[in-house]
């Protein structure tokens, strides 16, 4: 008897869980040791005692800690608690509001009598309502506008949700591309990146969906007939055609002799039509990102 195919699950739980779970193992704190460590410090609104003349008030949820104070009291080195931090991030656990030498972490929880809002589990809730509205502008049923409209009160519910202030940083000369994630909040950055995102994709579908769907089939017959199927081949040959297809209007640093840019010609409208299909086959894939991948 075989196994089944292995699914991906949420778990919800309590904090009694982790208490009882907890397995001491020598001074050095274990992970999960340090998860509840930052659990009880949110709850009880820590701040690091060589903060506390810092003006900064804490929301429900939130602690004022540094990496150094972290890393004497699990015995780890700073890398390690950058990286297990970066980690609990990355499952939609936490959020770090970056401070000169310090950080607020605010620990994503609820008591049961609220349903946990769909960024806890990372942008995938916020990137399925944009799918939705901007599927209708793909197809023609909504225009520009009212899509825009649409897509930024999402954007804007979703920060507020968790009780995040929905504002950019000042527009001045100091703002530089390097400097723009310590001039915004994490979380609210990562929303709008998520929302950029979802927008230029859906503006390349929009475009796509101009191209024939037959048309694909061209491309089929010069990859089995002339390619000999040879996947190198359609590889290398896939990415000239992308690289002209991205360079249009620009100016073009590959010289190619009259056959070859005749060929690329030829199949440019086939390459794009396949893309369309590619991309709206992806497009009903489930991306959701749970907090626990089981398996």
């Amino acid at each position: 008897m075989k196994n089944k195919e292995a699914m991906t699950a949420t778990i919800s739980t309590c904090i009694g869980l982790f208490d009882f779970l907890k397995e001491k193992v020598g001074e050095r704190k274990t992970r999960t040791e340090a998860y509840c460590d930052l659990l009880d410090k949110s709850l009880a609104g820590f701040v690091s005692p060589f903060l506390r003349n810092q003006d900064f008030e804490l929301r429900p949820r939130q602690c004022h800690v540094t990496v150094s104070d972290l890393a004497t009291e699990w015995r780890w080195h700073r890398a390690t608690v950058r990286s297990f931090l970066d980690t609990l991030e990355s499952f939609g656990q936490l959020e770090r509001t970056k401070l000169p030498k310090s950080m607020v972490i605010t620990m994503h929880l609820h008591d049961g009598s609220h349903a946990v809002p769909d960024i806890v589990q990372g942008t995938a809730g916020i990137v399925r309502q944009l799918n939705g509205i901007l599927s209708e502008w793909i197809n023609g049923s909504t225009t520009s506008d009212d899509a825009g409209i649409a897509c930024g009160q999402i954007v804007h519910q979703s920060i507020t949700d968790v009780g995040l202030k929905y504002e950019l940083p000042e527009d001045d000369c100091s703002v530089t591309l390097q400097k723009l994630p310590e001039r915004m909040n994490t979380r609210v950055l990562k929303i709008h990146t998520a929302a950029v995102e979802c927008i230029v994709l859906a503006a390349l579908r929009k475009v796509l969906r101009r191209s024939k769907p037959e048309e694909s089939m061209k491309l089929m017959q010069y990859f089995c007939f002339d390619l000999g199927a040879s996947w190198p081949s359609f590889i290398d040959l896939s990415k000239t055609l992308a690289e002209q297809i991205l360079n249009s209007g620009k100016e073009k640093d590959i010289d190619h002799d009259d056959d070859r840019q005749l060929l690329l010609d030829d199949l440019h409208d086939p390459f794009l039509s396949a893309a369309a299909k590619a991309l709206e086959k992806s497009a009903g894939a489930d991306c959701r990102t749970p907090l626990y991948n089981h398996g």
